[in-house]
């Protein structure tokens, strides 16, 4: 896992629900915790794009459902600016689940996904069908 190439603004906290665009059969999941996040007394943990957090899935099949998988954020709705000066943002904010290897554990991506995380996570970044 690379380091971040562009500042990214952590603009999703614990408790935020997100659309899983994968196909493990989970729809919607929430998060619990943020992998190497240190933080304040009693400030709420933040993640944003290409973070790897702790989810649990809240909509989806019902094997799926209920359980706490590992997920990193491919697309925040708050706009990220890169090196060069663009500003990007998507329409929605969502997560792909992995295992424990950072590998997706689905097979297919749906949506666009930024590029900043298909460089951090290169087998994403191959699935991917469109970078943005």
């Amino acid at each position: 896992m690379k380091a971040k190439s562009s500042t990214t603004p952590r603009s999703l906290a614990t408790g935020t629900r997100l659309l899983c665009a994968d196909n493990t059969g989970a729809r919607e999941v929430e998060i619990v915790s943020v992998f190497g996040y240190h933080g304040v007394r009693r400030r709420q943990p933040k993640m944003g794009l290409g973070d790897l957090a702790t989810v649990s899935v809240k909509k989806g099949t019902p094997d799926m459902r209920r359980k706490l998988v590992r997920a990193v954020v491919i697309r925040q709705r708050k706009e990220i600016r890169r090196p060069n000066g663009l500003r990007v943002s998507f329409d929605d904010n969502a997560v792909v689940i992995v295992d424990e290897r950072n590998e997706p554990r689905g097979t297919d991506i749906k949506g666009p996904v930024a590029r900043e995380v298909a460089e951090r996570f290169p087998k994403l970044g191959s699935m991917a069908t469109i970078i943005i």
